[in-house]
């Protein structure tokens, strides 16, 4: 082989290296937790995951977890570099790796929050907050905002003691609280507003079965977070791409489908404070939380 040859093979080479490496540097990776099948969910991000490439200018693969635990770890590490996630978890990805929110999404009405309601069965004779005392509670998991921290509050702001004045359990699900409250199993149940609606499916008769007791205080809806060392230019990119893409007919209706979002506003570590002093009003420790 003689030396003319040699340099050019070498050139390609390096030419080879440099470009996997930069391709390599190019991703960045987007987190979910799963509301269908993980691998059904990968597949059907795909077009999302696609739009965001083509506007961010950078590859975007899509990551999925377990539970919104994983994406806050991701988030923490590095493997994830944007994700949604719920208020609650925003706040403690953002006390771990000081991840920061750059969009609220908004739900079916135009609004940036919600609220936890309060289910008892339509013939119960629980008719206030007082009336809960010596009943059965079912929330939906510790670390549920809208199933178990601002439900949890509100009733310690009605001088319910969650551990001395009632029995609760978690049901592991808003849907599964509601079943929970239709079989008689307790009396109250905790949700979003409201799982009779998007359940109704599975739970035709929940309307006329169960009543609303009360409502909590409003709460911010899930985030899009970034990790913490994302650079200001590449939020930016990111945030001006959701926007764009919930304008758009194709991708709206990706985002309502896939997650149940109908646009996003801006928004600041500050829109979350809220979720901060609900926590510390129920005892949560944010870093033991971690």
């Amino acid at each position: 082989m003689n030396k003319k040859l040699m340099i050019i093979l070498m050139i390609v080479l390096i030419s080879a290296v440099a470009g996997c490496t930069s391709a390599k540097e190019e991703t960045i990776r987007m987190g979910f937790v799963p509301m269908m099948d993980g691998d059904k969910l990968i597949e059907s991000v795909e077009p999302l995951a696609e739009m965001l490439s083509e506007e961010i200018g950078v590859k975007v693969e899509a990551f999925t977890a377990t539970n919104y635990v994983g994406v806050v770890e991701g988030l923490g590490s590095g493997q994830v570099d944007f994700g949604f996630i719920p208020p609650f978890a925003y706040v403690l990805a953002n006390s771990e790796s000081n991840a920061q929110v750059v969009l609220t999404a908004l739900n079916s009405s135009g609004e940036s929050s919600y609220r936890s309601q309060f289910l008892v069965r339509s013939d119960s004779d629980i008719n206030d907050f007082q009336d809960i005392h010596n009943k059965t509670v079912a929330f939906v998991d510790p670390s549920s905002t809208s199933g178990y921290l601002f439900p949890g509050a509100h009733l310690m702001a009605e001088g319910v003691e969650l551990e001395q004045d009632i029995e609760y359990i978690y049901s592991g699900g808003h849907d599964k609280a509601l079943q929970l409250l239709l079989n008689g199993d307790v009396d109250v149940a905790t949700t979003f507003v409201d799982v009779r609606q998007r359940y109704e499916k599975d739970f035709p008769n929940a309307m006329e079965q169960t009543r609303v007791l009360g409502y909590t205080n409003d709460i911010p809806n899930i985030s899009v977070t970034v990790k913490g060392s994302m650079d200001a230019d590449m939020q930016e990119k990111i945030k001006n791409a959701l926007l764009t893409i919930a304008e758009d007919e194709e991708g709206s209706a990706l985002l309502k489908e896939l997650f149940n979002m109908y646009g996003f506003v801006e928004a600041t570590d500050e829109d979350y404070n809220i979720i901060r002093e609900t926590a510390k009003s129920m005892n949560v420790d944010l870093q033991e939380a971690n």
